[in-house]
């Protein structure tokens, strides 16, 4: 998906570049659409065994829209109701209705997966999805504005050098990077999720966050009853609005993933009358991280057609190809194990990828719960939960260090856990710069209020970098699959901001609320499981020491905080740990961006 606006009277939009701009990224099809309104081209790629992209029909305002919006039939009914039908069923007709009706908050009322442009000929309206699971960049220049879905596409559009931008290299190392950290090519702006973006070829870009979870919080007065089958509701509907027909899970044998199967697997059936596919991994040479029991028990109780692999593709396999394909390194996700389950399961014939990713998210996070109902004053709960804690052997001592902490400042507890060396020092390879690499507190979830704390927890993972995510979306588009996450759907997710603290953490263990809401619909042996799969075994076999050598020893480039000679050493030594391997890495993979200069 491109866009180019032409500013300040400059000459009609060039058709050719935008067929250029499309070109960019082969991977996302040849057979190319454009829309050209006043002074705006639109334009979209798709294959023609995979269209993961639609433009609207002419007229006074037109669209281009990348990936889907779940909810566009209810949108295209409503709109209908109202005496404003949109031109056609289309998502890109749809969501120019929407925006005739809801203006710039228009988004807010979608639902799905997707990344949108609009424009009157004059203006462009820019959109991204609550998460950001659908990439968009910009460049804002004198003559044009250019947006598309990669960043080597706005490079092409407007017509700037493409070279890496060091200081944002720098910032993805040591993992500063907000939610609109701009691209790894210089010139390139990224568009945070849950965001739009307007410019009207006159006045700069102006940029609105349209969705505000942290109002949400805790509005919701639900009995237990209700909140079981409000759960049950919509998880129904999410996994409802992830399928497609063609569909498989990433299947763990965890709790998340099977509970987006225990709700897809039936629906599936029905709709077509065949069992929906799951692709697994499995580790016969590693104990430790094999969940073949697990994973099989679940195929076998919703009558799931399994297909099991054993992960063969390595992080830094074809490293600088990668690289230079997304047009930026990609810190902690494995590229080439992502890409190769997607083209595994394209293989197979599924066009739709499910995953349980997101349920942390939405299920939320326990820690801090006792100050924040001791900081709220919310007694009855706050005993509820002390007398839960005691029943179920947790320590006198070490609930009322719980108490305790809320009244001590974040940075006396950081400043104690450093001192009882409870920071993982080793967390910082001796040949990075320590100030560099840890310019702040360990515990950062300490340094706001007490009565702050919990709740900030449970916006996690509605900010921050999307950059894994942007990448992955690349992986599943080379392969010709979507890939769907019904966890994140936002309604979903939603409802769960809105319970109550005591309600969404009944107790200061991970998920219990979720345990109790699948009991009877999940196997037992799975929600009882008390066995945690670490992957660490397979983390450690994956460590390319002769790529690290390769790229490392002597780069042309040094990136600021990192003693290449030590870590040469360390190389040579392979006395690696998980956390050098971890750094080493997302070094690699930045020297493997920066050979392309």
């Amino acid at each position: 998906m491109i866009a180019i606006l032409g500013k300040n009277g400059s000459s009609p939009p060039d058709e050719a570049l935008a067929r250029t701009m499309l070109a960019a990224a082969p991977h996302r099809g040849s057979c190319l659409t454009l829309r050209v309104l006043g002074n705006c081209v639109l334009g979209i790629s798709t294959r023609p065994d995979f269209v993961d992209a639609s433009v609207s029909a002419e007229g006074a305002l037109v669209a281009a829209l990348s990936g889907r919006v779940d909810n566009a039939p209810e949108l295209h009914r409503t709109r209908t109701a109202a005496g404003f039908p949109p031109a056609s069923p289309r998502d890109a007709d749809v969501i120019v209705a929407a925006l005739k009706a809801f203006g710039p908050d228009a988004p807010n009322r979608m639902r799905g997966s997707f990344a949108g442009i609009v424009t009157d000929g004059r203006a462009l309206w820019c959109f991204r999805d609550h998460a950001g699971f659908r990439p968009l960049f910009y460049h804002d220049g004198s003559r044009a504005f250019v947006a598309a879905s990669e960043p080597r596409q706005v490079v092409v559009g407007a017509q700037i050098p493409e070279e890496p931008d060091l200081t944002v290299l720098e910032q993805i190392l040591y993992g500063r990077m907000p939610s609109d950290i701009p691209a790894a090519l210089k010139g390139v702006s990224r568009l945070a999720q849950a965001s739009t973006l307007t410019v009207d070829g006159v006045n700069r870009v102006a940029v609105r966050r349209y969705w505000h979870p942290a109002e949400l919080l805790e509005s919701a007065r639900l009995s237990p009853t209700d909140v079981r089958d409000r759960f049950l509701q919509l998880m129904a509907q999410a996994a409802a609005r992830s399928l497609t027909g063609k569909d498989a899970i990433l299947l763990s044998g965890g709790i998340d993933s099977p509970a987006v199967a225990a709700f897809a697997a039936p629906d599936h059936r029905q709709r077509t009358g065949r069992p929906i596919g799951a692709l697994s991994c499995v580790f016969p040479d590693l104990p430790t991280v094999d969940e073949r029991r697990y994973i099989e028990l679940v195929a076998q109780h919703f009558g799931i057609e399994l297909h099991t692999y054993r992960p063969r593709a390595r992080a830094l396999d074809d490293v600088e190809q990668w690289c230079r394909l997304l047009g930026s390194p990609v810190p902690i996700l494995s590229v080439p194990e992502v890409a190769d389950s997607h083209a595994r399961a394209r293989r197979l014939g599924y066009e739709n990828v499910l995953t349980g990713d997101f349920a942390e998210f939405a299920f939320g996070n326990p820690r801090h719960l006792v100050s924040h109902l001791l900081s709220h004053r919310r007694w009855r709960a706050l005993t509820t939960l002390l007398v839960t804690e005691r029943r179920r052997g947790v320590e006198r001592r070490r609930l009322a260090q719980h108490l305790l902490g809320t009244f001590v400042p974040g940075r006396w507890a950081n400043w104690y856990v450093h001192w009882r060396r409870l920071d993982a020092p080793e967390r910082i390879p001796d040949w990075l710069d320590a100030r560099k690499a840890r310019p702040g507190p360990y515990r950062t979830d300490l340094l706001p209020p007490s009565r702050q704390r919990w709740q900030q927890l449970q916006l996690l993972g509605t900010e921050g970098s999307t950059i894994t995510i942007e990448a992955a979306e690349v992986c599943a588009a080379i392969a010709g699959v979507t890939v769907r996450r019904p966890f994140a759907d936002v309604d979903l997710w939603e409802f769960f901001l809105r319970l109550p603290a005591e309600v969404k953490c009944p107790d200061q263990r991970d998920k219990t609320l979720a345990r109790s809401l699948l009991r009877g619909t999940l196997p037992d042996p799975i929600l009882d499981r008390r066995d945690k799969t670490y992957f660490d075994d397979h983390v450690m076999a994956q460590v390319d020491y002769a790529t690290l050598r390769r790229l490392l020893a002597t780069p042309r480039h040094r990136v600021p905080g990192v003693d290449y000679r030590r870590l040469a050493q360390r190389i040579d030594q392979g006395s690696f740990n998980r956390f050098d391997w971890f750094w080493a890495k997302d070094l690699a993979c930045i020297h493997a961006f920066l050979s392309a200069w």
